[in-house]
């Protein structure tokens, strides 16, 4: 007999307040009610090329939910009782990367409702960039949810965010980098939903800021 595993426990927050309530829940039964919890997005960037880039993981043919989709670098949710290193964890699993907490640039926490057929998602998502510059085959997939990454001209998520747009990006998957034309087909349809234009404006004009003057200023609508 297969031993039990017990469901991941994530922290109810109070979708009023946008305050942690100490509260564990299941993970499931957050998304099928709908009770908010915290979750987590790290955004990688690199400025050593002609324009800056945002990296996007490209999500496993076998995930449940928007199969191989460009999506966020890394995102994820945070076990119940997690109080610090809340986004290295994910990292390490999705990318084979643990940045320093003191080299994250935070851009505070989104508020975010999604409705889907059996499933509410509402979630407090903290953001936090890195600069990395190292080449696309220096990242590991080690957790089977992501097979490859790519690396995305700034311009182009500008673009795609107005209509549809193709383009040329670093791509990497088995350690072999090569150059992919994309289009928005190729992203999570959701990061060009209008719910998240002010989370992707936030986003790309952070990195635009620090490729200037080396720091951010611009953060999160409060939640």
């Amino acid at each position: 007999m297969t031993p039990h595993t017990p469901e991941e426990e994530i922290e109810e927050w109070d979708w009023t307040t946008a305050r942690p309530t100490g509260r564990p829940v299941p993970r499931r039964r957050a998304h099928r009610e709908g009770i908010a919890h915290e979750g987590v997005h790290l955004w990688v960037f690199r400025l050593d090329r002609e324009d800056p880039e945002l990296l996007f993981q490209h999500r496993a043919a076998n995930k449940d939910m928007y199969p191989s989709c460009l999506d966020i670098t890394v995102g994820g949710h945070v076990p119940f009782g997690t109080a610090e290193n809340k986004i290295q964890k994910e990292a390490f699993e999705e990318i084979g990367i643990a940045p320093e907490e003191r080299d994250l640039v935070d851009l505070g926490y989104f508020r975010y409702e999604e409705f889907e057929p059996g499933r509410i998602h509402r979630e407090f998502q903290r953001v936090w960039l890195y600069r990395d510059e190292r080449a696309l085959d220096g990242y590991r997939f080690t957790d089977g949810e992501v097979d490859a990454i790519a690396a995305v001209p700034v311009y182009a998520v500008e673009g795609m965010l107005r209509t549809d747009m193709g383009f040329l990006a670093e791509w990497c998957a088995g350690g072999r980098i090569e150059t992919r034309e994309l289009s928005r087909k190729d992203f999570h349809p959701l990061l060009f939903a209008p719910s998240m234009a002010a989370y992707m404006d936030v986003v790309i004009g952070a990195v635009k800021e620090y490729a200037r003057r080396g720091a951010v200023s611009v953060r999160m609508p409060a939640p």
